[in-house]
């Protein structure tokens, strides 16, 4: 086929172009597992963190019933 009066093979550019579209297609899908991976990680993480933080909480609300407690005992 002549586009703009150059010989140009269709049916070659189409399997070229084709295989192109299937490489970048491959390399997205690794790259959306890795991110999946990280993001895995990162919910871990992320829970891993508030348990601690959960924890951090309770250990400074028992020591500020500790706290309060000595302090009422030091006003009797």
């Amino acid at each position: 086929m002549y586009v703009f009066g150059i010989n140009v093979p269709i049916l070659e550019l189409l399997v070229i172009l084709s295989t192109f579209v299937v490489i970048y297609l491959i390399l997205l899908e690794l790259e959306f597992r890795q991110i999946r991976k990280i993001e895995k990680h990162e919910d871990i993480s992320e829970s891993t963190l508030m348990t601690e933080v959960q924890e951090f909480r309770k250990e400074i609300q028992d020591l500020r019933s500790l706290v309060d407690r000595l302090e009422g005992k030091k006003k009797k």
